[in-house]
């Protein structure tokens, strides 16, 4: 087995990228580290349970049927799931599942809180649909908690970034933490840029679970993950 032409198949693969920190005080957007001593108050971390507070400053996809990719932030992310509705592609993500499909529906459902009473509906149906395509979808992260649940929450064993490196692919530029803070600061093209990378690493992960290929956990241990039913090799697929 070489290869497996995925190409102008319905699949999207997707990451995102907060606005905020889950470290943020959500009293006064400070961070823990900065100078404490000038806070009249005790900080009161964003935390990760509320992913509408934490905000989208980008997101990236990669469109299998039309090799290309697409960047969408708060503006566009209402569009952005319209069409994803429409289309019904396979998503495939990296912990979308925890994180970047609840953190899109939340802030799509915090607008329709805001809305007027004919558009609240259309948005809160519209997260119920989009909810529908996430479930379908494929979380590389959540597949392999299938096969290793005892070793969840170990560190540096199933990250991205652990990932990558064990199986010669490009480590991340920086820890995803740091993002907000980037973003923050005005430099938008290094946020940009670190979120269409993790697409590419997601995506390559993804092809090496369609092509059966085992790949390597942070501490060397080979694992096979079963691919989305729907596009599990098949010899007609494979480039000899």
């Amino acid at each position: 087995r070489e290869s497996m032409d995925l190409h102008g198949r319905n699949i999207v693969v997707l990451d995102t990228e907060c606005l905020h920190s889950a470290s943020e005080c959500r009293i006064c957007g400070a961070y823990p580290d900065e100078a404490p001593q000038l806070q009249p108050h005790r900080c009161q971390p964003l935390g990760w349970d509320n992913k509408a507070a934490l905000g989208l400053s980008i997101g990236c996809a990669y469109h299998y049927d039309e090799d290309r990719y697409e960047f969408f932030d708060g503006h566009t992310l209402e569009g952005f799931i319209t069409r994803c509705v429409g289309m019904r592609p396979l998503l495939v993500s990296f912990n979308g599942l925890t994180h970047d499909f609840p953190l899109m529906r939340g802030l799509v459902r915090q607008r329709a809180d805001k809305a007027a009473p004919d558009e609240k509906g259309y948005l809160h149906a519209l997260c119920d649909e989009f909810k529908l395509v996430c479930a379908h979808g494929y979380d590389i992260l959540a597949e392999i908690w299938k096969v290793d649940p005892q070793d969840k929450f170990e560190r540096k064993l199933n990250s991205l970034d652990a990932l990558c490196q064990a199986n010669g692919l490009p480590a991340k530029e920086m820890d995803g933490a740091q993002a907000p803070r980037l973003w923050q600061q005005g430099r938008y093209a290094e946020v940009v840029t670190y979120c269409m990378m993790d697409v590419v690493r997601t995506r390559r992960l993804f092809e090496m679970v369609c092509e059966g290929k085992a790949f390597l956990r942070g501490d060397g241990k080979p694992i096979t993950l079963s691919p989305p039913a729907q596009f599990a090799l098949a010899s007609s697929d494979v480039i000899r």
